[in-house]
């Protein structure tokens, strides 16, 4: 007997900045998840949107938290969302989410990619699509930094005020001037906070201690904590020069201290710590993923004087040596072109591939007949924006309205015609982004060392991440592999194939 019973869902909708507020954004990402619930028999218990929030944190989401703990306080058999994205941007945000509502017997489903189920090929393409859009998100944070550059080179600080100062508008609501002013009640304490520093009489615990008694407060609502201190004591802002997206000047907020004492404080800081000072490390493709066939301890990376006339550093990949060990170090480069050779004993079946390109195929025609409903929907919000417009100019051609209010109204028009223009731009680079995910994967499948190869940096360090658990070395040599849970349960269902004996 079929059983008819409905399953329970939430739906889940994001949007990332305020401008998207004024679209269709959320109400199609609904309007998606509901049809879908319907179609597919599920009920839905409740509707979660965070407004003007990223996709590259959890954290500070608070509906997207929400609907977990709903998940916790009542069983929900699913968790809708329009595309991966809209869940998370972030590879550790996203399968630590899933982690937890796995446990919860909940899943996430996008009702947009339809591929990514819980199949091994689903799986793949759930890896490759975070690892995508986390990729996408950083590539949407370069837009948005390109409207503050002009804010920068008017010297004024583009982001938010640092404690002590606060973000103020000297403008109309029209015509808004964000800057950064001195906050009344917590400025003079940050001043304070220097002055007694700079005496050398005082630690970051009994500072820490004072403030808490003063009342000083994050932007959050919590303690000063010890890395907040320091920030704020290493912080040039506070005597007026600005640093910014690797660029420094002098800003045109009002200084909050004078520069001697600010240099002063870090005499005493670099007192306090011995006069050391710690680089930041460098950035090794097989860093926390390498081990020690001795000794069991993870490889950690670092550079070298190369005592050469032909470059100054060399790169080591070595056993922390925590224990006795006599594992030798073992370069950079050396060790990595071992492992991409390793990839070329891994190879996806061809009843694999061929699930995977079939799979694709019905995605395609599915985010297709999306996009002509989002289109449908911009297209008809532009065409009322542009009678708005007809509207406008027709009654200044009459002499209905003065210039001044035509003018104000105009560019209000303008904007959201430029806004809404800007949206159908994005939803065609968004297109090209799926594509160009999905031609990725069938790369991968059908090549797995060329599409390594040919990938940036950031893609590798997935790539390896989705094939191996940890790989151990010994002797500048790798002498085993342990394979990720996914790839060891496609290597038992014989959807990959190993190349025998390859280590010997």
């Amino acid at each position: 007997m079929e059983n008819n019973e409905k399953k329970t869902c939430l739906i889940y909708c994001r949007v990332s900045d305020q401008d998207q507020l004024k679209g269709v954004s959320l109400e199609v990402q609904e309007d998606l998840c509901r049809k879908w619930a319907d179609t597919n028999r599920y009920v839905v218990k409740g509707v979660y949107v965070d407004e003007a929030k990223s996709g590259t944190k959890v954290a500070g989401r608070e509906s997207f938290e929400d609907a977990l703990i709903h998940c916790q306080r009542e069983h929900i058999d699913a968790i809708l969302v329009i595309d991966t994205d809209r869940f998370a941007r972030n590879e550790e945000d996203h399968f630590a989410a899933k982690a937890f509502l796995n446990k919860l017997s909940t899943k996430i489903i996008a009702v947009n990619q339809p591929m990514i189920d819980e199949s091994p090929e689903g799986k793949l393409m759930e890896t490759m699509l975070i690892g995508i859009n986390a990729f996408y998100s950083r590539i949407t944070g370069r837009k948005v930094k390109k409207s503050l550059e002009n804010k920068w080179e008017k010297g004024w600080w583009p982001g938010w005020a640092p404690l002590g100062y606060i973000n103020v508008n000297i403008g109309t609501e029209d015509s808004p001037i964000r800057i950064v002013q001195i906050d009344p009640e917590k400025g003079p304490i940050i001043r304070w906070t220097f002055e007694k520093y700079s005496t050398g009489n005082y630690s970051y615990l009994k500072l820490m201690k004072i403030l808490a008694r003063k009342g000083l407060r994050t932007k959050n609502g919590k303690p000063i904590a010890h890395s907040t201190l320091q920030q704020i004591l290493s912080n040039t802002f506070y005597w007026g020069w600005m640093k910014w997206n690797g660029m420094e000047k002098m800003g045109n907020h009002e200084p909050l201290i004078k520069k001697k004492l600010f240099d002063l404080c870090q005499l005493v800081a670099a007192r306090h710590r011995n006069f050391v000072i710690r680089e930041r490390k460098y950035d090794y493709l097989l860093r926390g993923l390498v081990y020690c066939a001795r000794c069991g301890l993870r490889y950690t990376a670092e550079p070298h004087p190369a005592h050469s006339e032909k470059r100054e550093t060399i790169h080591y990949y070595h056993c922390q040596k925590r224990k006795p060990c006599k594992a030798p170090y073992v370069e950079v480069d050396d060790l990595e072109k071992q492992v991409y050779e390793q990839l070329k004993n891994i190879r996806f079946s061809k009843g694999f591939t061929n699930v995977l390109t079939n799979k694709i195929r019905k995605y395609l025609k599915g985010i297709d007949k999306g996009d002509v409903k989002i289109r449908r929907a911009y297209l008809n919000k532009r065409a009322t924006w542009l009678n708005k417009r007809k509207v406008l100019e027709d009654r200044l051609m009459d002499e209905t309205v003065d210039r001044a209010t035509f003018k104000r109204n105009h560019d209000e028009v303008e904007v959201e015609i430029d806004n809404i223009d800007s949206e159908l731009a994005e939803l065609g680079l968004n297109r090209k982004f799926d594509f160009d995910l999905l031609e990725e994967a069938l790369s991968l499948t059908r090549n797995i060392p060329k599409t390594y190869k040919e990938a940036p940096q950031f893609l590798k360090r997935q790539y390896l991440n989705f094939f191996f658990n940890a790989i151990e070395v010994d002797n500048k040599k790798v002498v085993n592999t342990a394979y990720s849970p996914l790839i060891t349960e496609l290597i038992n269902q014989q959807e990959v194939i190993l190349r025998k004996n390859w280590l010997r």
